[in-house]
């Protein structure tokens, strides 16, 4: 293998990865367009007229308008012959002089409501998926956007994925994109549901070089969501896999995508013989291929091809293709960090000293061991740096923390860059160590974001450091900077916090201010007003009731359970969640409140917040319900809207804990 990838070095020594030509539907993502649609049809596009119009004089425009006969409505009603749109309507306005839709053309509408009537709800730079072509009521994509509309209707996200299933089962080319996307949205649960990495798979025979790429990338996704390390899914995966790569596929794109699908097998690629065959002995086509390959020697921990890494990471030219330097430097620092770290340090040496950028070789040791990691980082901060460079450097420091990176970061405190500034800060708290704070102590006041600047005061507070007493107590009633800013002052226990927050509560008729003030002082453990929150808690038409049901459970006061009982079957929503709360902070809670909190996390009807304050509270209480729950959870629809990404730490914890939520 050495030999091979050493000739490809030296013909295609500077040559960027080559991906064949695009294909028009490449990602096409069609479910959140129908989703957000109110008119579904296919239509036929009868006539096109244009109007030229000049603004200010100088600028000519040309405003086209589209007539289309509606051959096939698929959501919505439309009750006319034909539907005329503008080309402003449908997002058109910047394709030129040509029009980009002819008369006769068969056409996917999916339309909005504007002011005016209907518009495109999301336009794309690519017209074809703003608008995609169809040959008429039987294409193939047709029937995919009646999949997924099925899919939108479908309450269940188990039986959303049975949908794409088998749909995908059916479908081939064009209409096939859009559903593998659209399971790769659902990817624990397809990993876990029988039949669907063979529903995927026929899918690596497509012709079409845009589908197999789109079907490697899904079960990609599958394999890295398979925390239950299935061996069935896994050996399957693996074997179709091997099998559509020994068919000699010209095309880039898929080969890179299928070899990143194998890495992520992990032990079921290590025993397969195609696979092992594949990564020991096979010569890559392009860097691309080649980076691909390194990436799952790496993922693989295959040690038999460790030479042939270190060899090839020697030998490869520094202003080779970025995809093949990164790649092979990760690899050889996952396979022999004593070794790769020292030759990707040195690499890095000499590319600067070249005059060359050094992104990937940062970006590689931050995900090296920290005891190897850190001296080399230390040591490169000392070259100039660009700003990319910074940054990665700053997202290593994150990924490696460790006191002695605290001076580098400082520097990069002061640098007119937010980006990296945000990065350096986040590295800080990470580090966590009175250095770092009395570096952080120094910008408190600089920070121009007050997110940001109330997150540096909890942290100073935490490491005994009350600069940030002031941010905290005067941002308190701003609703978005409320829980920051109590989280701040319980951390900065400033002498000065519960006399002023008393007197606020006695003298302020501003009920934001008064709230924040009552559930500050349940954080600051104000237990003599416990009688008096209680008695504001119990007003179930106060605006402060919420705030002092949260107050009572910070103060861990059990005089509250019968609040929370009624709380948490209210019709005001923010006193659900404020019982929710305030529930995992009592002591001793009963068996039918704990029931509560299952039922308000697995009710769709609920708030988000109310049921990312139940999950807190079965979470704090280390609840034997919560994996049920879990389970029940992550098959709810409504979490897929979440703004919040609830559905994201439900599948976290799914998969920390090991549940399986198919049966």
């Amino acid at each position: 293998m050495l030999s091979r990838i050493t000739l490809l070095l030296l013909f295609l020594t500077g040559v960027a990865s080559a991906f064949t030509r695009e294909e028009w539907f490449r990602g096409l993502d069609l479910e959140p367009v129908l989703n957000e649609a109110s008119l579904v049809l296919a239509a036929q596009v009868l006539d096109v007229s244009e109007t030229k119009m000049v603004f200010g004089g100088k600028m000519e425009t040309t405003l086209r308008e589209y007539r289309f006969a509606p051959v096939l409505i698929m959501k919505g009603v439309y009750a006319r012959d034909t539907l005329s749109m503008s080309s402003q309507d449908l997002g058109l306005l910047g394709f030129g002089e040509a029009s980009p839709i002819e008369r006769g053309q068969f056409r996917l509408l999916m339309l909005g409501r504007s002011r005016n009537g209907y518009a495109i709800p999301r336009p794309d730079s690519r017209l074809e998926h703003s608008i995609p072509p169809v040959s008429g009521t039987s294409d193939g994509l047709i029937e995919s956007v009646k999949i997924l509309l099925a899919v939108s209707a479908t309450t269940d996200r188990l039986e959303r994925v049975h949908l794409l299933a088998a749909g995908l089962q059916a479908r081939s080319g064009v209409a096939a994109v859009p559903l593998l996307v659209s399971m790769e949205r659902r990817r624990l649960l397809a990993a876990q549901t029988p039949g669907v990495i063979d529903a995927i798979s026929r899918q690596l025979g497509d012709s079409s070089q845009v589908v197999r790429e789109q079907a490697a990338e899904t079960i990609r996704s599958l394999l890295e969501s398979d925390y239950l390390d299935q061996a069935g899914l896994r050996q399957a995966a693996v074997r179709m896999l091997v099998a559509s790569l020994a068919h000699q596929d010209p095309n880039i794109a898929f080969r890179v995508a299928a070899l990143e699908a194998v890495g992520a097998a992990g032990h079921a690629a290590l025993d397969d013989p195609g696979a092992r065959t594949l990564l020991e002995s096979a010569a890559p086509s392009s860097f691309a291929e080649l980076g691909a390959r390194f990436h799952a020697v790496g993922q693989l921990g295959f040690t038999s091809e460790r030479d042939a890494t270190m060899n090839t990471l020697l030998r490869m030219p520094l202003d080779a293709a970025s995809d093949a330097q990164s790649e092979t430097e990760w690899a050889a620092v996952k396979l022999d960090p004593g070794k790769g770290v020292p030759d990707v340090t040195l690499r890095l040496k000499q590319k600067l000293a070249a005059g060359l950028p050094v992104v990937t070789e940062i970006r590689t040791l931050g995900d090296a061991p920290a005891d190897l990691a850190v001296p080399a980082l230390v040591d490169i901060f000392r070259q100039p740096l660009e700003h990319a460079e910074r940054y990665v450097f700053a997202e290593a420091c994150r990924k490696v923390p460790d006191n002695r990176l605290v001076p580098p970061l400082v520097t990069m405190l002061a640098q007119n860059e937010p980006d990296v500034r945000r990065l350096a800060i986040q590295a800080l708290f990470k580090i966590d160590t009175d250095t770092a704070a009395a570096a952080l102590q120094l910008y408190l006041a600089s920070e121009p974001a007050l997110e940001t600047k109330l997150e540096m005061a909890e942290f100073l507070g935490q490491h005994g450091m009350r600069d940030g007493y002031p941010y905290a107590i005067e941002h308190m009633s701003e609703g978005y900077l409320r829980e920051k800013a109590i989280a701040a002052l319980a951390a900065i226990r400033d002498p000065r916090s519960i006399g002023e927050l008393r007197r606020i509560l006695d003298t302020s008729n501003d009920a934001e201010w008064n709230g924040a003030a009552i559930e500050a002082l349940g954080r600051l453990g104000a237990s003599d007003l416990d009688i008096r929150f209680l008695g504001i808690a119990r007003d179930a038409r106060s605006p402060l009731a919420p705030a002092a049901l949260i107050a009572l459970g910070n103060l861990h006061d059990n005089a509250a359970l019968p609040v929370v009982r009624t709380a948490l079957v209210s019709r005001r929503p923010d006193m659900v969640a404020a019982g929710a709360r305030a529930a995992g902070h009592l002591l001793g809670l009963p068996a039918d409140v704990r029931d509560q909190l299952a039922a308000l996390f697995g009710d769709p009807a609920a708030s988000i917040d109310a049921r990312a304050a139940a999950l807190d509270s079965l979470l704090g209480l280390q609840d034997p319900r919560l994996n049920e729950a879990l389970r029940h959870a992550d098959r709810d629809s409504v979490l897929e809207q979440d703004p919040e990404a609830l559905l994201s730490r439900v599948e976290k914890l799914l998969a920390d804990r090991k549940v399986r939520v198919v049966q």
